[in-house]
Formats: structure tokens, sequence, C-alpha cells
């Protein structure tokens, strides 16, 4: 009798430890408890130049990072006028990823702690997320104002 309760014990405490594909990726991919920072690597030209770093934060946010690679630096990238991130990740239970608000079927192929290999079925290409490791860099947007010679009105800024 007691061999029998501490077998079920012991499977309920296992079942209760294990954890999802799902919640064991998005502790890889949030390594910093709530915030994970990741280049994102994909054929291109001129891929030793430059790139995207990836935040991926709580809550399924994100936030997009031009990089330079010759020059170690990064600026948030938005591709709205605004400050606030917008764009959205995910990860479903059967490894398939999601980020900026793209329902696509890009599968997680095999991951560690340091790097996720993707694949794009339906673009036909593989990518990797690679952590970043180091000093991020991240510079300050600088904001250029103009005004219309005609009207005296103010032009959309330009965040450069």
């Amino acid at each position: 009798m007691n061999t029998k309760l501490l077998l079920i014990i012991f499977g309920f405490l296992l079942l209760i430890g294990c954890k999802s594909p799902k919640e064991r990726i998005t502790d890889t991919i949030l390594y910093e408890d709530s915030i994970g920072y990741w280049n994102y690597e994909w054929p291109r030209e001129r891929a030793e130049d430059y790139g995207f770093t990836f935040k991926f934060m709580k809550k399924n946010k994100l936030q997009k990072l031009s990089f330079s690679k010759t020059k170690n630096k990064r600026w948030i990238w938005n591709d709205y006028p605004y400050d606030q991130s917008i764009y959205r990740w995910g990860v479903a239970d059967d490894s398939i990823f999601t980020f900026m608000n793209y329902n696509s079927k890009i599968k997680i192929t095999k991951y560690n702690s340091d790097t996720i290999w993707l694949n794009d079925k339906e673009r036909l290409r593989e990518m990797l997320l690679i952590k970043v490791k180091g000093n991020l860099n991240i510079q300050k947007t600088v904001e250029i104002k103009s005004v219309d010679r005609n009207t005296g009105e103010e032009i959309e800024p330009l965040d450069i």
C-alpha cells in the first residue's frame, strides 16, 4: 500500500513539474525573466553589415531594433509613427512561432539557450534567432521637426 501511494505521489509531482514545449521555449526566449534580446538572421545581401534585433517581452509584446553590425549599434525601428510597440509574438504548443503580428507557420525546429532555429515553409527559408550577449548599445532616436515654408505647418517628424 505504501509503495502504491508513493508511486501515485511521485507521478502527480512529475506531472505538475513538467513544462509544455510552449513554456520551455518561452522561458528560453525571455531569458531575463521578462525580456529577451535576440538577433534575427535570414538569408539576404549584406547580412554581415546589418540586421534586426528583437526585444521579446512578457504579454507577447515585441519591439524591433535596427542593428548595424559594423558599428555594433541598435536603433528602435518602428513602421508606425509612435513609440509604443504594437508588434506581438507567441509560441503555440506545437512549436509554431509567430512574431511581428504575422500569423505564420514558422516552425521552431531546434533551440538551446543561445540559438533558435526557425523554418518558414510558406516563404521557403531558414532563419535564426541568436541571443544578444554583451552591450546592447541602443541609441536614442533623434527627432527632426520641420515646417512647410508655404503653409507654416509642422511636417510629420522623422525618427532617425
